[in-house]
């Protein structure tokens, strides 16, 4: 036993190192990878796969559309602006619009650095695609696959609906705020404290959002999420439904609290519930 520890290691008095090089691990690695072993993938793995590559694909291509509009438009998007208002300086309205104009500067900039950026993901996940379809180019050409191909285009076609409808409405409201002068509410001259709009964190208890996957920039954290019109969950939001909780059932007749002495005399709080068994009744005692 004292031979083993002595050897493990477990006798030593410092911390023992050992440092293993680039050439010695590769002696010992496996010379035969992922790649080199034979899977075919199945109709359903290639729906998932390509459903994926193709929700993103309208993801991006979508939010470079709607932020290049609205730079074009000058208008800013929620997700873009600077929330950051001043704490002085508040009713003056030259310093007002000196800062507005700064903030606004640093939106414009941020949508268009948004939308380079976006075009450059457009581009790799495009030949993602393409290389994906040609190593499954069999699969795709086989005709008991054709039926899951028109599901897929289906459920992709609605997924775009649906992408577009929703950030259709957030554009409405952003040309709601900019018609009734609501951008920048600290504007107003007051000194209330209410500077800002509702947080996000208000937004997304009282009214849910659209979820998408869509996490390039100036989205909240509620609309990161995926949608997939396939599953059985893609129905609507559980808050929008409007939740209903019950109340409480009455505690039960045959439950009863009593107070008793044990031997020694301490009082002990001993609860007792209805025996169907046949057996003893259980009894809790608790201090």
């Amino acid at each position: 036993m004292e031979d083993f520890l002595a050897r493990s290691g477990a006798l030593a008095d410092t911390a023992e190192t050992l440092s293993i090089t680039e050439e010695q691990a590769t002696a010992v690695l496996w010379p035969r990878t992922t790649k080199d072993l034979a899977h075919t993938n199945t109709a359903k793995e290639l729906y998932n796969d390509l459903f994926k590559l193709k929700r993103r694909e309208i993801d991006l291509d979508l939010h470079g559309v709607f932020i290049s509009d609205y730079y074009r438009a000058k208008r800013i998007p929620r997700g873009f602006r600077v929330r950051n208002a001043p704490t002085i300086g508040r009713q003056n309205p030259d310093f007002g619009r000196r800062w507005m104009q700064i903030a606004n500067k640093c939106s414009l900039d941020w949508m268009v650095i948004v939308v380079e950026e976006v075009g450059k993901e457009l581009i790799l996940v495009k030949k993602t695609i393409q290389e994906f379809e040609v190593s499954n180019v069999t699969l795709l050409q086989a005709p008991s696959t054709q039926d899951t191909l028109i599901k897929l285009q289906d459920d992709i076609q609605k997924y775009q609906n649906d992408l577009i409808r929703f950030k259709k409405q957030k554009l409405n409201k952003v040309n709601h705020d900019y018609t009734h002068h609501q951008v920048y509410r600290w504007l107003s001259g007051s000194d209330s404290n209410s500077r800002n709009p509702p947080s996000r964190y208000q937004q997304r208890i009282t009214k849910p959002k659209f979820k998408t996957i869509d996490v390039s920039s100036g989205e909240s954290a509620s609309e990161t999420e995926m949608i997939d019109p396939t599953s059985k969950s893609y129905t609507t939001p559980f808050l929008e439904k409007g939740a209903t909780f019950k109340e409480p059932p009455d505690m039960p007749k045959e439950r009863r609290d009593t107070r008793k002495k044990d031997l020694s005399g301490e009082e002990r709080r001993v609860t007792r519930y209805t025996n169907t068994s046949g057996r003893p009744p259980l009894q809790r005692t608790r201090p």
